[in-house]
């Protein structure tokens, strides 16, 4: 059986132009480590424009919701950084 997850995607506004951070660029990063390692991506949530400062961002509340509900196992990310600064 798959592992199911959860694809989350960030980019803060001055970042957006950065190249390899792009929304586009990391759905990329995700849909291809999926493909490779055979995981299902249920779904990829998008928090545009929102810093990392806090973990009360739309996107990321929806993203561990799928967890707790049971829709996902696992979040997948193109790099840690999207997720929160610090770790």
């Amino acid at each position: 059986m798959a592992t199911r997850a959860v694809g989350y995607i960030r980019v803060s506004t001055e970042q957006q132009a950065d190249g390899g951070v792009s929304l586009d660029a990391q759905r990329a990063k995700l849909e291809a480590y999926a493909a490779l390692y055979g995981v299902e991506l249920v779904d990829v949530v998008v928090d545009a424009g929102v810093s990392a400062k806090t973990l009360a961002r739309p996107g990321l509340e929806r993203a561990l919701s799928l967890l707790d509900s049971g829709a996902a196992d696992a979040i997948l990310v193109a790099k840690l950084d999207r997720l929160t600064r610090s770790v």
